[in-house]
């Protein structure tokens, strides 16, 4: 039956699909200090991190997978790794099968350690419809949300509170000619100085309909709140000592 329903669907144009799987997850540690890319379909998962290479030694890095056929989903893969830090990403997903597809995919990268104060999200979804002409994403079982973001210290993962989107996005029309594009926004959030030394994004779905393509590009990013270095507060110190001494100077004068 997914041979068959496989055999209607071709690939992009350009592409061509895999005919061996990427390895299967085995105790992937996502706290590693090389980038990770994960993929999850119907709780099934793999891994595609042999796809990232590197763009600037120990800082930046690129995932470019070609087209994997995986668990009755066709999925393709981009991301940028920054360990400055942030990560964009962009994921499109072609249905293989009639029912409905969840799909899981995990971003991680280490990151510069420190601490962090400020993280920022932002997600949206073009979803063209398919063979029954209406074509439904929607939030999967994985998670409530489309988006998440996570900081990590160690194993411990901590919810960064930029989740994003819960709200279905529905193409409908006739077979194989609609699109609809839905902006999730953007999520923003301020906490106390947090240690991280790694940063995760989470993109989950649901995808239906035989032949529909969904299109996703988010990001999640870390940010510190500045702190002067401490030459610079030594010189704001004795700047403020020195017009201190000049107010009381001038007190003293109106005094008299």
């Amino acid at each position: 039956m997914l041979v068959a329903a496989a055999a209607l669907i071709a690939a992009p144009a350009g592409f061509q699909a895999q005919s061996s799987l990427p390895t299967r997850c085995r105790q992937i540690n996502t706290t590693a200090i090389s980038p990770i890319a994960l993929v999850f379909v119907n709780g099934r998962c793999a891994d595609v991190s042999q796809y990232i290479t590197p763009v600037e030694r120990g800082k930046i890095w690129s995932l470019q997978t070609p087209v994997l056929d995986l668990f009755g989903g066709r999925v393709q893969l981009t991301a940028l790794y920054n360990a400055d830090p942030f990560i964009t990403f962009g994921v499109t997903s072609t249905l293989l099968i009639p029912g409905s597809v969840s799909y899981s995919f995990l971003f991680s990268t280490p990151v510069v350690p420190g601490f962090y104060t400020i993280a920022t999200s932002t997600a949206g979804v073009s979803v063209a419809n398919g063979a029954r002409g209406t074509t439904t994403v929607s939030n999967s079982g994985f998670y409530p949300t489309y988006l998440s973001g996570y900081g990590t210290v160690g194993p411990a993962p901590t919810n960064l509170g930029v989740d994003l989107g819960s709200s279905p996005c529905v193409a409908n029309g006739a077979p194989f000619t609609t699109t609809v594009t839905c902006n999730q926004g953007s999520g923003s959030n301020s906490f106390g100085p947090t240690f991280y030394d790694n940063l995760e994004a989470q993109l989950t779905f649901t995808q239906d309909d035989l032949g529909s393509v969904a299109s996703w590009s988010g990001a999640v990013t870390l940010n510190a709140t500045v702190v002067p270095e401490p030459a610079a507060l030594a010189l704001l110190t004795g700047g403020l000592v020195l017009l201190g001494g000049f107010a009381a100077r001038r007190r003293g004068i109106f005094r008299t």
